[in-house]
């Protein structure tokens, strides 16, 4: 068959390195602090317009008070 030491595959060694574009000096820290409190502003704006609108109250475990009388057993009809 051959020496499987013979169908080595080539490899190949890629250099890199890391290098900062000229003139580049990144976000400034007060841009990020604004960005993250305007963030949060709008996050808490969102949250008291949904509970204004009663997106968070919690309805019953079986909704309506009608569906509770329908779910609820009588004792004429068991006996």
């Amino acid at each position: 068959m051959g020496d499987p030491r013979c169908h080595r595959a080539p490899q190949v060694v890629t250099g890199l390195q890391w290098a900062r574009a000229e003139g580049s000096g990144g976000v400034p820290v007060w841009v990020v602090v604004l960005a993250v409190l305007l963030g949060l502003l709008l996050l808490a704006l969102l949250c008291y317009g949904l509970y204004k609108l009663g997106f968070f109250k919690r309805a019953g475990p079986y909704g309506t008070a009608m569906e509770k009388a329908q779910l609820k057993p009588q004792a004429a009809s068991e006996a």
